[in-house]
């Protein structure tokens, strides 16, 4: 069985396979995070890889929002992937020509300060991922393209690097995560995260009892987004995200707890990353 994983060949993603112990001859890109996890649902992959959340942008809203809405998919792993970025062109091309770059939304806001101060001409049009946007300028080499990606992707497909390093934090790491079917979750290790969605919709008034729950049993929240409810202008859901494994006995009451009094459920309780062992992307 295959690995689904947010490609093309070349993705950020893909570089984070390795990290996930996922074997390259088993993993197929897909053209998004949804085809990706859909994959997994219908039973033709095993899992799959999606990126989760990045140091500079913060949570991928994309990955996020797919996952939460289908409720059958838990997070099962997680890795971590120190980013860099590069801006290329096809043969020929030149920096002074570039007239419209291509990108993933994620990857534009890490190079923003520096489009800004050395293409402020030039416009800005998203991919589906920072490979799809290499490979596009790649093989359709319409002048005054360029594209953003790791160095090793642009040089894939063919591009000339015109400036390296590009991006606004020497230090941007991205958090990818594996998805699997609910029957293949992982076991405590000692060393966990897990990831819940609370749907407070137009009840506001009780987040501040939800993050009682966690101060009160002293669980060490690492994360708190908030998403639209879906049911109107200001109503939300909330992805929380807490150190420990739902079969903890301090993490487990707090999850049950939220899942009686607000339809709490959980993406997944899995092994955290090591911050110490980062792969890079280059």
């Amino acid at each position: 069985m295959s690995i689904a994983y947010l490609g093309p060949a070349g993705s950020f993603t893909e570089a984070a396979l390795s990290g996930l112990d996922v074997p390259h001859d088993s993993a197929v890109p897909y053209a998004t995070v949804r085809q990706a996890l859909d994959a997994v649902r219908r039973g033709e992959a095993t899992a799959g890889v999606i990126p989760w959340e990045n140091s500079v942008e913060g949570s991928v809203t994309e990955s996020v929002d797919t996952l939460a809405a289908g409720r059958d998919l838990r997070i099962v792993g997680e890795t971590l992937l120190r980013v860099e970025f590069a801006l290329a062109v096809p043969p020929t091309g030149t920096l002074a020509s570039i007239r419209q770059v291509l990108t993933h939304p994620v990857a534009h806001a890490q190079c923003r300060a520096w489009l800004g101060d050395n293409l402020p001409w030039a416009d800005t049009v998203t991919a589906t991922s920072t490979a799809q946007a290499a490979r596009e300028v790649g093989t359709a080499a319409v002048p005054g393209r360029a594209a953003i990606a790791s160095p090793n992707t642009l040089r894939r497909y063919g591009l000339d690097i015109v400036a390296s390093d590009i991006g606004d934090r020497r230090d941007a790491v991205t958090r990818f995560v594996k998805v699997a079917r609910p029957m293949t979750g992982s076991l405590p290790t000692g060393v966990d995260r897990t990831s819940l969605v609370v749907p407070l919709a137009d009840k506001m008034q009780h987040l501040h009892t939800v993050l009682e729950e966690f101060a009160r049993s002293c669980v060490p929240l690492t994360a708190v987004l908030s998403r639209p409810g879906g049911f109107g202008l200001g109503t939300y859901s909330f992805l929380l995200e807490c150190e420990g494994h739902v079969d903890d006995p301090a993490v487990g009451p707090v999850v049950a707890a939220l899942a009686q009094r607000h339809a709490a459920f959980v993406l997944g309780s899995y092994p955290r990353a090591d911050p110490g062992r980062l792969a890079w992307s280059t």
